[in-house]
């Protein structure tokens, strides 16, 4: 889970307690409930013996497209450049975005040996100014029994939706090292989204 990439399309909704503490109590619980069914799962679909690759990635793609706000991630990750890609450029890239991450993390499931994954404990982080409700909920993940990986995600409500928004593995967000990453490869290539495009294309077909 080293990789997972996840972002808003907004900028990151400030830690600010914001809701009673009944309210708060339900929306943190709901938000963790979420967290762990998503992993389980992945864990319990996506790991099913004989299953071909092309299988595997069919799974996986519905369960991205459930759990993670695939369309505000990959804005956010391509930062100031979406406003000054074309139409056609920004098609691309929001299929090219879900493509590379289907295909590497759903091959990643086919090495899964049964590590452990538990959701530990949920912190209230929403806005007092926003409609949605925001929840931290922390994790942790097993590589192997003596190497523990924090994983906090970030997952924002509305009702009875659920998204996540970013995940931070071991203090490091996910969200912000793609954006980086990205931005790194455009302002290599004079500004051009072509470049990064190019890179994204390789990934998914290699």
């Amino acid at each position: 889970m080293k990789r997972i990439v996840a972002a808003t399309a907004a900028p990151l909704i400030a830690l600010i307690l914001a809701v009673s503490p009944v309210g708060a109590d339900q929306h943190l619980a709901a938000s963790s409930e979420f967290v762990q069914s998503l992993a389980d799962r992945a864990i319990g679909t996506l790991t099913a013996e004989g299953q071909t690759a092309e299988t595997r990635r069919v799974e996986f793609r519905d369960l991205f497209r459930e759990g993670f706000a695939i369309n505000g991630i990959a804005r956010y990750s391509l930062g100031s450049s979406w406003n000054s890609a074309s139409a056609s450029d920004r098609s691309e890239y929001l299929t090219l975005f879900e493509d590379v991450i289907v295909t590497t993390w759903a091959d990643r499931f086919s090495n899964y040996s049964g590590q452990k994954f538990t959701v530990q404990t949920a912190v209230d982080a929403s806005n007092a100014n926003a409609s949605e409700k925001v929840a931290i909920i922390r994790s942790v993940f097993f590589s192997d029994p003596q190497t523990p990986i924090n994983i906090d995600w970030r997952v924002a409500s509305l009702g009875d939706l659920f998204k996540i928004t970013d995940v931070v593995v071991d203090g490091v967000s996910m969200a912000n090292t793609q954006r980086d990453e990205f931005a790194s490869v455009i302002a290599s290539n004079s500004g051009e989204i072509s470049a990064l495009l190019d890179i994204l294309r390789n990934k998914r077909d290699s």
